[in-house]
Formats: structure tokens, C-alpha cells, sequence
């Protein structure tokens, strides 16, 4: 992972913060801790983020993916194989919570939380790769007590994704849509979701990953393609760039708006085999 200090998003430093990973993904940061996942080593880590000094590892029976943060050492993560999420505890262990196999037809990826102490969940829709085109996918809703439903269809590989502050909006990444764009989407009192509408379209060579959202409704965007993260307006224009070439490409984002430091998932690669090497 790779931390990202600039004062006001304007003058660039950066740094590494931890490193020997197989795959990070899933940022999240609470309260000066950062989480993620390690996809291929099958853990959950909790770190110090000013330091990188691991606080906890959580092994998980699967490949950890998306996360969602509950506070108090608490944490949802989805389990990709088994389509599924888990509970982890303040103590570590770790529970079944919800089994998404109806909804999701392949890996479960990111996700993010809903209204009432729910879930929003994506899946890859299928096993294909680039070039090839994405199979459709739905998007589901989590409730709190593990119940699981449909509420958007046709998505071209939903991956990162964030509810606004509001908790009206709905952003989600299409990372293999053509072109790449970042959807939006209405929540509705119960976690519906409707008017579907695009709030960013992205050259081919942009394809968004994690996504983390900036005060007063921008975004922050890892571009792994494009080794890059891009800061993009609440009206969906890209208004600033960083490269993220010495680190590798991002995957994953995370932000501290107090420092303001952002922090990026970054690797040479996305598969397995050499992620492992």
C-alpha cells in the first residue's frame, strides 16, 4: 500500500506505508486505523496509519474482498468464492452473515454500506477478462439481518463503490463498461435504487477501480490501467491527476480528510499467479 500526503491535494509527496503484501484491496480508514484485505494471502489487516505497523491480521477461510466498517473493531468483508459475507468481531472472529449465491453469479467484489445498517454488494457478473465484454451483473442489497435482494441489474463489473453523506446517492464504479464511467443511483427509504444515470465517463485507457469520496461530493479514483488516481468534481470531471507509477497501479483508495492524506492499494500486477511470485 502506498500513502499519498498532500496539503490541500496540492503539493505531492509519497511514500510507502506497508509493503510485502500478495493484493491489497478493500481500503478503508476509521479513526487512524487503516483496513484492507490481502485477496490472495486471505486476510483482513488492521493497520496504524501513520506508520504502517500492523494491529491485527484476520485470516479468512476465503478471499477477502469489499469492507465495510462498523466501528468499535467491527467489520463487514465480503468472501469472493463463496459469494458470500462474514462478520468480523471485535476479537477477531469471524461469523456468517449474509449468502449472496442467488444474486451474484460470480466472485462478490466490493461493496459498501446502506440506510439501516445494510450492505450494497457487486460481483464480477462472470470469469472473462479483457477484451472480452463483462456478463451483466445485479447489484445487492444486505439487509442487517443477513436477508439479501436485487436492486440494480446490468452492471458491467461493479467494483468500487460509496454511498454520499446524505445517504440519498449511490456511486458506483463500472470498471469494464464501455466507455468507463461511474454510475449513480437514487436510494430510497428501504435501500431501493432507481434513477440510474451516469456521473462520470472515462477514457478506455481510465478503467475505475476502489473509489473513496472527498468532502462536498467529489471523488477520489484509482485507475490501475492508467497508474493513476484522479480526483473527479461532484459535476463528474476530472480535475486533477497523480501517477502512482513508483508504487505500481492502484486498486484501492482511501482518505484521511482531517490530514489530508490518501492512501492507495498498489501492485504490479492483478493476478494471482504473480501476485504471488
Amino acid at each position: 500500500a502506498a500513502g499519498i500526503d498532500d496539503a490541500d491535494f496540492l503539493q505531492l509527496t509519497q511514500r510507502g506505508l506497508v509493503r510485502g503484501l500478495a493484493f491489497a484491496e478493500g481500503l478503508r480508514f476509521l479513526d487512524g486505523r487503516l483496513w484492507f484485505s490481502d485477496i490472495y494471502d486471505r486476510k483482513v489487516y488492521t493497520v496504524d496509519a501513520s506508520n504502517g505497523k500492523v494491529i491485527r491480521a484476520v485470516e479468512t477461510s476465503d478471499r477477502p474482498s469489499g469492507i465495510v466498517l462498523c466501528g468499535g473493531g467491527r467489520a463487514f468483508v465480503t468472501q469472493q468464492e463463496t459469494r458470500t459475507t462474514v462478520e468480523i468481531t471485535q476479537d477477531g472472529t469471524v461469523l456468517p452473515h449474509a449468502d449472496l449465491s442467488a444474486i451474484a453469479e460470480w466472485h462478490v467484489n466490493d461493496m459498501t454500506s446502506a440506510p439501516s445498517g445494510g450492505l450494497y454488494v457487486g460481483n464480477y457478473g462472470d470469469d472473462s477478462v479483457p477484451p472480452d465484454a463483462p456478463h451483466p451483473a445485479k447489484l445487492a442489497h444486505v439487509s442487517a439481518d443477513g436477508s439479501v435482494r436485487a436492486v440494480a441489474e446490468d452492471l458491467h463489473f461493479a467494483n468500487g463503490m460509496s454511498m454520499t453523506d446524505d445517504e440519498r446517492t449511490l456511486l458506483v464504479a463500472e470498471t469494464r463498461s464501455t466507455p468507463p464511467r461511474i454510475s449513480a443511483f437514487d436510494i430510497g427509504p428501504a435501500g431501493d435504487l432507481g434513477n440510474r444515470r451516469i456521473f462520470a465517463e472515462f477514457e478506455s485507457s481510465r478503467m475505475p477501480d476502489g473509489i473513496a469520496m472527498l468532502t462536498g461530493g467529489g471523488l477520489l479514483v484509482a485507475m490501475p490501467f492508467a497508474s493513476e488516481i484522479v480526483r473527479v468534481s461532484p459535476q463528474g470531471e476530472v480535475t486533477k491527476a497523480w501517477t502512482t507509477s513508483d508504487f505500481g497501479m492502484p486498486f484501492a483508495v482511501a482518505c484521511d480528510p482531517a490530514t489530508p492524506c490518501v492512501f492507495a492499494a498498489c501492485s504490479s500486477s492483478w493476478e494471482e499467479d504473480a501476485c504471488l511470485a
